[in-house]
């Protein structure tokens, strides 16, 4: 009951987390562009399209499909072995035998020959069953290796995904940047012609204006680019009208677990970890494989054969030809083959070693992984909480600067300063909400949680 507890606290977005909610103007920074038409997906409808259609997890589909079509080939080792052969063979000079001064020839001219072979390994120290073991770790590797891959892709959309919304922030904050900008320019100018500001002052501001054009058509073109790799991965035309939707609840942060239910989560569900665990099961079972050529082979054995010969045409007569059978008990012991065995199992038994020593290194660097996105997860939140109220007092300054220096009482470098902070206000804001969903999605990659979110349900 507590995992699936743990589950959801990971899952769910609860607004109440975040504490007081962000203000009028930090909300419309990340509102959506309206401008983009097409056809309209949310985050949770591109992760389900992108586990459907992405190259990548069709390819580990087909991987895990192979696995499991080698465990059925291992299988057929417990089964005896059927073969039907035949033969013809022409003389085309017989033998002969020399009898004095005579010599005569021996044989006929055509021989034919068919059988049916049985054989069964009885025993062969292990090597069968190891087989089916090893081959039924590689069919686990294959389904865990396909979870893997939809972590990964869930990871990769979720951050084209935030990376749109990001550069669709930057986009709205250099637009408002530049307004101000503009706005204070038309003041400057109207200033000017009254002679209370100097031919200075309008060109500065002109300059301000002119460098701020460049980040406005740099933010746009990202959003752009956001786009098309988000249709990249979902295996659509570049060309396709699909664009991404969103509200404020899907920048909201959950409530975070502690530290030790989160490494315990991270045991359980990380797929890497089960394919590290996995290899060394492997590992377990090629030192048994290697071990078991030292071993003899006990196998029953069989075969039913019709035998003809003729010096022409086909036999049709019982002096022609006749059927044989015979059935033993066959035993293979090695004796010596120049230490080849025992090389392959010291080969095995160090690849042992070195998958066990791998997985203990997985184990730790998982858990380093989750600490590092659960700090960087606290880390935004909290300049999200430093940054939100920033957003609002920035525009209060500004909104006196622009009043003062209407009246005389303020200069242009005070309210380029104010509008200023207002931008880098903004830009903080955005960056600290961006990170957080950013170190959400890292956190939810590294429990290995995420996928479970977006899955279609059979």
């Amino acid at each position: 009951m507590k995992k699936w507890v743990l589950l959801a606290l990971m899952a769910a977005y609860a607004p109440a987390c975040l504490g007081a909610a962000p203000g009028k103007a930090a909300n419309n920074l990340f509102a959506e562009r309206e401008e983009v038409g097409g056809e309209k997906i949310t985050i949770s409808d591109a992760i389900r399209m992108a586990l459907s259609d992405s190259y990548q997890i069709i390819d580990a589909q087909k991987t895990k499909e192979i696995y499991e079509q080698q465990l059925s080939q291992s299988r057929s080792g417990y089964y005896p072995s059927l073969s039907l052969d035949g033969s013809y063979s022409r003389a085309l000079k017989k033998g002969k035998i020399i009898m004095g001064a005579q010599s005569i020839e021996i044989g006929q001219n055509n021989t034919y020959q068919a059988g049916l072979n049985a054989s069964y390994v009885l025993w062969s120290g292990g090597q069968i069953r190891n087989s089916v073991n090893l081959a039924k770790v590689g069919a686990e590797q294959g389904l865990f290796n396909l979870r893997h891959v939809q972590d990964v892709v869930t990871k990769q959309v979720v951050g084209f995904c935030y990376d749109i919304i990001y550069a669709a922030a930057l986009i709205r904050v250099q637009e408002e940047y530049l307004n101000i900008a503009k706005q204070h320019l038309d003041e400057a100018q109207a200033k000017y012609k009254q002679g209370l500001a100097s031919s200075l002052d309008v060109l500065t501001q002109k300059v301000k204006v002119e460098n701020i054009e460049p980040t406005v058509l740099q933010a746009q073109k990202n959003f752009e680019l956001g786009n098309l790799y988000l249709r990249q991965i979902l295996n659509r035309d570049p060309e396709d009208r699909i664009y991404l939707t969103w509200t404020q609840k899907d920048l909201e942060l959950p409530q975070t677990p502690s530290l030790d239910e989160l490494y315990n989560l991270a045991m359980e569900k990380r797929p890497e970890l089960k394919l590290s665990k996995l290899a060394v099961d492997a590992a377990h079972y090629n030192v048994k494989i290697a071990r078991s050529g030292h071993m003899p082979v006990l196998a029953l054995n069989g075969n039913y054969t019709y035998n003809g010969v003729t010096d022409n045409g086909f036999p049709q007569h019982k002096q022609d030809y006749y059927w044989s059978s015979s059935a033993g008990v066959s035993l293979s012991v090695p004796l010596f083959e120049g230490f080849k065995v025992s090389s392959q199992v010291a080969q095995k038994e160090l690849a042992y070693e070195q998958a066990v020593a791998a997985y203990q290194n997985k184990m730790k660097n998982v858990r380093i992984q989750v600490k590092e996105a659960w700090l960087n997860l606290e880390e935004a939140r909290s300049r999200i909480e430093a940054t939100k109220g920033v957003v609002e007092q920035a525009r209060e300054n500004l909104n006196s600067q622009m009043k003062r220096y209407r009246a005389g009482l303020t200069s242009q470098l005070e309210v380029n300063d104010a509008i200023s902070n207002v931008n880098d206000s903004d830009l903080k804001y955005v960056q600290a909400v961006y990170d957080g969903a950013i170190a959400l999605s890292d956190l939810k990659f590294a429990v290995g949680v995420e996928v479970n979110l977006y899955e279609k349900k059979n």
